[in-house]
């Protein structure tokens, strides 16, 4: 039964709880893992949560899925029931990774399956992670949920939800190639949470700890969403947190009297490992009730030593509670006795050494201790099943685990098939639905006991990993490698599990195998993709690997083999030696006791951790490649911190530092005069990887090549023009309507245009051959930067050589390290190097939001010298525009400085072309950086800044892109001059541009096709939902006489993928019927 009032979902329990415990605390998070805490009480969980869901609903996202991508902490709660009370469907994730060069691959493809647009973060993480134009999430939006203004809560209406309206989608662990997002109803919650409430005897008096991943079944239900629905006080800390020091835990639990918490097994292992005798002396563990295990197998000798190391701290062994669950059946499928101690039964290792239906004896003593995951919810059914038969095996015989019962999610996510298979199982006699949980397991006097998996999931730290994924990983890793020919599994060594790779080389590569170069590939990839360590990487010769007849890989007779040590090895690498390396305190010393180089020390600690010898190392190499996990980091981290009195953040050693890098930043951190700092004695350095010195190795290069040769159709890259581009081009002797020109008013190829250019060459010749500061200016410059400047209302302007890099030089110049950068999250790519080389804190703010962005600026604004805002006259990708009035009232309201690009909006917006100035009816004098590109408009190349006369006369003789650079060649500068008087003779060319890109918007709309926000503007991209749909659309089109570019992941979201339309001024009206009508008829006989 629920507790209090009988409610049926979390949203009218949450209300409730508000109404009538508004002042109770409800959640502690601490912020450094210890001491430092903030709470949250219902009811500002209630008014906050209206916020946000008010949001939701002003964007029509009630029913649709909203990614929650906050860091562990009191704002991913509360923006997780914004979800909730706005009737959407949340999908917990935690950020994006920022990793150079290489986008945060789970990610990406949780955003892509899911069909979310929005996502919930916090400001500070947008500012992080959000960078527009990244390969992240180029064009979903994201919303800063702390910076949402209370007054929306006003607006909030109350969600209509039932029990089979969707709460969540609870994506599960490590699969990548495959995304799985468990489909949670408000009922599967519902029940579930009675069924945890029920079998832990949790009461209000309860008070929890947690540390667990709020991203993830256990860490969700258990650690959140089960204390409100008890109403007892919750105290969590970030996961991080806990593996830097798996004590802060167990402190927590001390200090705050915890009566319920637990974990995966490794956990309690961390606890006995990483404590010392002192710390344990410090802690009073006695009113630990419940500490729970799951998530992985629960091993006995981890109950048994975790009791033995913390009985003296009053912990109890019967408060154990082992339980057995997962995300398909919402959380938890089975569970112990509060008051009894957990159960072992000895079974045969015989049993279980295949993982397939076995039938053993009862009575034996020896043999493997299976603990007991306790009992099922009386209203929920568990049954072990002989899968092949489907026939119910008898008690104490093993087979799979089926479940059926209200706990039992809906299915996955838009995966009908994979649904029928794993929710919709039915026995040989009919009875079913079942869940089939692809676990083994059997029953005994009604106790479930897990023993395995019937397929290959591997099991790390309580996360699961699909082996299938990091063996699609490993062969794209090096040339030299086989598809489909690697093996991946799990071998159990002193209480610990290893991860082996089995992998087999083409018959080419055999020929001249670089063995440590493939393996050093394989770790690379590993690491950076899962954040695993290999324990072993084995190469065989091409075969080697066990397959049926079928080709799917045997991974229980390739793991026999590796163990019977009867593979045809090529080469081999194993992290771990045959004996363990004592630890060491402090800096190794010499014979006179001086310390040596605090290299060696880095290499003696390192090796220590990861059990191999010292010298073995490569300095060069990433930590996380040389077979460092995130457990290793955190205690790498701690060791030199107890060592040398050094910080290092934990995030920094996880995302690509090598040794070298981290001699160098701890140095920096030591004074010269510090006795801390070792003697610089040479250490042994190896040579540097050849993948960090050969442009063939480089990761990025070969991942290219890889994604160029797995494209279906022609490559629609780099197609050479034989023609001027414009609305018609010649592609391969092929005449095609071009929509893939940014020519919108056909200046480029005009002849008027093309004279002057050619008159320009004739007197001055074709470059001006110096900075224009020293010899390089000539007449022509200036007449073009005084009519720039006329045309567009302001005093002065200045021309630079390229588009780009007027961004980058003039954002980098103008404001550094004590200034702020506020930009709108589909900002280019220029801009964003501006920001990156100026120094300044960049902040995003969400797309066109201008009401989040004053959230922003009412925050930050008294913290910084200057503050800039920078946004576009149109967005390149959607075709949309900002609002310019509401964003000068905010500059001018919080004394900051507005940059437009207008790149796209020049000589296409407004009566007559000049821009979004003219087009929203403001002085432009009141828009401090004016900047533009002449390559569109203006037929030419280069840039330009426009404003007043201080700022071009302070840039022109000291911004670093114009002083050093050439000036702009004299037949651009007078192609773009004979254009803009071009544009002021001929306005009709704007209006005639504007009213082509009226009628396509119209067309493709009147014809079903997906325009995204294009409005007002030349750009009209249509949304196709899929890379490869969308480029076997290009080409069709391109056969049909249509040249139109695709736009695919991982540039934008594969659900976002879509063909972008650039209209031009020069298009005829036929043209754009026949290509919409085209379009039209080609996507529905594709669909």
């Amino acid at each position: 039964m629920s507790p209090g009032p009988a409610y049926s979902n979390l949203v009218e329990l949450l209300q409730w709880r508000a109404y009538h415990q508004a002042e109770q605390e409800a959640y502690t998070f601490l912020l450094d893992g210890e001491s430092e805490a903030v709470t949250l009480t219902y009811g500002e969980l209630d008014r906050r949560a209206r916020t946000i869901a008010a949001y939701l609903q002003s964007r029509e996202a009630s029913g649709r899925p909203v990614l929650v991508a906050h860091p562990p902490g009191l704002e991913f709660i509360v923006a997780l029931f914004g979800c909730f009370y706005a009737g959407t469907i949340a999908v917990p994730t935690f950020p994006p990774r920022l990793r150079p060069q290489r986008p945060d691959q789970r990610f990406q493809t949780i955003a892509a399956d899911s069909q979310a647009n929005l996502i919930l973060t916090t400001a500070e993480a947008t500012s992080k992670i959000a960078t527009p134009q990244s390969p992240q999430t180029p064009l979903l939006q994201w919303i800063a949920t702390d910076h949402l203004p209370d007054e929306l809560a006003g607006s909030w209406r109350s969600p209509s939800i039932n029990q089979d309206s969707l709460a969540f989608l609870q994506y599960t662990s490590g699969s990548t190639t495959n995304p799985r997002g468990v489909m949670i109803s408000h009922g599967n919650l519902w029940h579930n949470l009675a069924f945890i409430y029920n079998c832990m005897v949790n009461t209000a008096d309860n008070r929890g700890v947690f540390w667990l991943p709020p991203y993830h079944d256990m860490g969700l239900l258990a650690g959140i969403l089960q204390p409100l629905y008890c109403g007892s006080p919750v105290i969590l800390l970030s996961p991080l947190d806990f593996i830097r020091q798996p004590v802060w835990w167990l402190q927590a639990i001390s200090r705050y009297r915890a009566t319920i918490s637990g974990g995966p097994n490794f956990a309690y292992d961390l606890c006995i490992q990483q404590t010392t005798p002192e710390q344990r002396a410090t802690l009073d563990l006695s009113s630990w009730q419940v500490a729970f295990n799951g998530a992985e197998p629960v091993r006995a000798e981890t109950l048994e030593q975790f009791t033995a190391t913390f009985t003296p701290a009053g912990f109890r062994r019967q408060a154990f509670y082992p339980c057995y669950g997962l995300a398909e059946a919402t959380l938890l499928a089975t569970g112990g006795h509060k008051t009894k101690p957990p159960l072992i039964q000895f079974v045969p290792p015989e049993t279980l050494a295949t993982k397939q239906p076995h039938t053993f004896s009862n009575g034996h003593l020896k043999g493997q201790a299976m603990v007991s995951c306790g009992r099922s919810s009386p209203d929920q059914t568990v049954l072990i099943v002989e899968p092949e038969a489907r026939t119910l095996c008898p008690a104490g015989h093993i087979g799979e685990i089926w479940i059926s019962g209200p706990s039992v999610a809906q299915g996955y996510w838009n995966q009908p098939q994979e649904t029928q298979a794993v929710f919709q199982a039915y026995l040989a006699t009919g009875e079913g639905p079942f869940l089939r949980s692809g676990d083994l397991g059997f029953i005994q006097n009604q106790e479930l006991f897990v023993t395995g998996r019937l397929k290959d999931l591997i099991i790390i730290h309580g996360h699961n990993y699909y082996p299938q994924d990091i063996e699609f990983t490993v062969a794209r890793s090096h040339p030299a490698l086989q598809a489909n020919g690697g093996a991946v599994f799990t071998i159990e060594q002193a209480n610990e599990t290893h991860l082996v790779v089995i992998q087999e080389v083409t018959r080419l590569a055999l020929q001249r195998l670089d063995v440590a170069e493939v393996i050093q590939a394989i770790r690379h990839a590993v690491a950076t993709e899962y954040q695993l360590k290999l324990d072993t990487v084995v190469l065989v010769k091409p075969g080697g690997v066990p397959k049926t007849t079928s080709g799917k890989i045997q991974h229980w007779l390739c793991r026999d083999k590796f163990i019977a040590e009867t593979l045809p090895v090529v080469g081999q690498s194993s992290l771990h030696k045959s004996q363990p390396v004592a630890p060491t305190n402090g800096l190794p010393t010499t014979n006179n006791d001086r310390p040596v180089s605090l290299t060696q020390y880095l290499q003696t600690q390192a090796a220590q951790i990861l059990n191999v010898e010292a010298n073995s190392f490569n300095l060069h190499e990433p930590l996380m490649t040389m077979g460092f996990d995130s457990l290793m980091v955190a205690r790498f981290v701690n060791r030199i911190k107890e060592d040398l009195g050094m910080d290092i953040a934990f995030e920094q050693l996880s995302e690509g530092v090598n040794m070298l890098q981290l001699v160098d930043y701890l140095q920096q951190q030591v004074k010269p005069d510090s006795s801390a700092l070792p003697d610089s004695a040479p250490a042994t350095v190896a040579p540097p990887p050849p993948e960090t010195y050969r442009f063939d190795l480089f990761p990025e290069y070969r991942n290219l090549e890889q994604m160029l040769a797995e494209q279906a159709i022609d490559n629609p890259y780099f197609k050479a023009h034989q023609s001027v581009n414009n609305h018609q081009t010649l592609v391969a002797g092929k005449s095609l309507i071009n929509f893939s020109s940014y020519n919108y008013l056909g200046m480029s190829g005009d002849p008027v245009v093309s004279a002057a250019a050619q008159a320009a060459i004739a007197q001055y010749g074709t470059s001006v051959s110096a900075s224009r500061l020293i010899s390089g200016e000539i007449p022509l410059h200036q007449e073009l930067e005084r009519e720039l400047a006329h045309f567009m209302g302001v005093e002065a302007g200045l021309v630079y050589v390229s588009g780009h890099a007027t961004n980058v030089t003039t954002v980098g110049h103008l404001f550094g390290p004590k200034d702020l950068i506020l930009y709108d999250s589909l900002i280019h790519n220029s801009l964003m190097q501006g920001i990156t080389l100026s120094g300044a804190a960049g902040h995003m703010f969400p797309h066109n939001d201008w009401a989040a962005l004053a959230k922003i600026l009412d925050d930050q604004r008294p913290r910084h010298r200057r503050v800039l805002i920078v946004v576009e006259g149109v967005y390149s990708m959607d075709g949309d525009i900002p609002h310019l009035p509401a964003l000068i009232d905010l500059k001018e309201r919080y004394g900051a400085l507005l940059m437009v690009d207008e790149a796209h909006s020049m000589g296409t917006m407004g009566q007559s072309g000049r821009g979004i100035g003219e087009y929203w009816g403001i002085d432009p004098a009141r828009v401090d950086i004016w900047m533009g590109t002449l390559s569109k408009s203006f037929a030419s190349c280069g840039g330009y800044i426009a404003g007043s006369q201080a700022l071009v006369k302070y840039l022109k003789y000291t911004v670093p892109g114009f002083v050093y650079s050439v000036g702009i060649s004299p037949p651009n500068t007078a192609a773009a001059l004979a254009a803009l008087r071009l544009l002021k003779a001929e306005p009709e060319r704007v209006q005639r541009l504007q009213a082509r890109a009226r009628l396509f918007l119209e067309l493709a709309r009147a014809n079903g096709l997906n325009t995204g926000s294009s409005q007002h503007s030349p750009i009209v991209p249509i949304i196709i939902g899929s890379s490869k749909r969308c480029m076997q659309l290009s080409q069709r089109l391109f056969d049909q006489g249509i040249n139109v570019f695709p736009i695919i992941f991982p540039a934008v979201p594969e659900n976002a993928a879509r063909l972008r339309f650039f209209l031009s001024a020069m298009h005829t009206e036929a043209q754009l019927r026949f290509t919409v009508e085209t379009l039209a008829r080609l996507m529905n006989a594709a669909s």
